[in-house]
């Protein structure tokens, strides 16, 4: 089993965790996003519409990271990360795709322009910015509510659907737009509690990250060949 992506990439990290969080390492095949290497015809093959990350287990090649994380909490041994029930199991995909309609669509853009432009290039968009700040709000109203009467996004147990939030949240906090979430008490409290689980801790703290002075994309290649 190897995986194919890039240890900056938003839906890589929410890879790295579901296999840190069931207790496995898999070798991960970088993937150069800032150099396109992604949309090069070697890894379009796995991947018809160049994106990352990509599953290869012994032939079996999955792309979508919602997909493969399921895949790998179904395969794997380690703590269950998809509920049983089938109400905490709808309560989870619910908030997957909350995220997916109302959250990701702003804060990607936020995260790109704020975090990630200076690798790929290009003038910053300020337009796209005050979008993302703006469109980020009703999601976070929403999430705020439901994490006022359980502890995770699904319930009582962490799973999937936190991890499906993880990484947008700490890069907000890594460019200094954090303050959505720290005015609101409940997604606050959940973030404590989130990220300072060891599985996060090995994905989020480990190795240079992309606001570290001096990081370049030719310097993290060399980090990671």
């Amino acid at each position: 089993m190897k995986l194919y992506g890039h240890p900056w990439s938003i839906n890589t990290r929410k890879t790295l965790a579901t296999l840190a969080e069931k207790g496995h390492d898999v070798p991960l095949t970088l993937v150069m996003l800032p150099q396109g290497e992604q949309k090069r015809p070697a890894h379009l093959q796995l991947h018809p519409f160049g994106k990352v990350p990509v599953l290869d287990d012994d032939g079996f090649v999955l792309y979508e990271s919602r997909a493969i994380n399921a895949y790998l909490d179904a395969k794997l041994t380690g703590p269950a990360l998809v509920p049983a029930d089938a109400r905490s199991r709808a309560r989870m995909d619910q908030w997957i795709n909350v995220a997916d309609a109302y959250f990701i669509p702003f804060a990607h853009q936020l995260i790109v322009e704020r975090l990630f432009r200076r690798y790929l290039g290009g003038e910053r968009n300020d337009a796209a910015i005050a979008a993302g700040r703006a469109g980020i709000a009703p999601a976070l109203d929403a999430l705020e509510a439901g994490l006022g009467k359980t502890p995770y996004v699904a319930g009582d147990a962490f799973t999937l659907g936190d991890v499906h939030w993880m990484p947008y949240v700490e890069y907000l906090f890594r460019i200094d737009e954090s303050a959505p979430i720290e005015r609101r008490s409940s997604l606050v409290a959940w973030w404590q509690r989130v990220s300072q689980r060891a599985a996060w801790q090995k994905v989020a703290r480990t190795g240079p990250q992309p606001d570290e002075p001096g990081m370049t994309a030719d310097v993290i290649e060399k980090l990671h060949r």
